[in-house]
């Protein structure tokens, strides 16, 4: 559900924020900004049936790990899921850092997503 609220995110302010931005790459030699900019230049609904596919994925992964508590592979499944959703938020602050500026998601990955997922693997570990 912490993972879906950044998503949310993402799908509301994805396609305003391609529009804002155009300025960063519009006449760049820089590759990396050119190709993160494409990567988030897309319509919130194309977006949207993008995470269907996380959303089915990671409900999956909760929902064995649920069923399952005791089973060490769903909670090794579960560890890594989370160890992808650090790496995924890590990505958000690298990309914000390339443009020197905010890209879609960043909040919630720092200030929501980041300290539940921190707080799950403790809790695993």
């Amino acid at each position: 559900m912490v993972f879906m609220l950044h998503d949310f995110e993402e799908i509301i302010t994805v396609e305003n924020w391609s529009q804002k931005t155009n300025y960063l790459v519009k006449n760049t030699n820089n590759k990396l900004k050119l190709l993160i900019w494409k990567f988030w230049n897309i319509n919130s609904h194309s977006f949207a049936k993008r995470d269907v596919f996380i959303f089915l994925a990671t409900s999956s992964i909760v929902f064995l790990k649920v069923q399952f508590i005791d089973n060490n592979w769903k909670a090794v499944l579960f560890i890594s899921f989370l160890c992808f959703v650090l790496f995924h938020n890590l990505v958000h602050i690298i990309q914000t850092i390339i443009l020197k500026t905010y890209t879609p998601g960043l909040y919630s990955a720092v200030f929501l997503v980041t300290p539940y997922s921190v707080y799950l693997l403790n809790r695993l570990i």
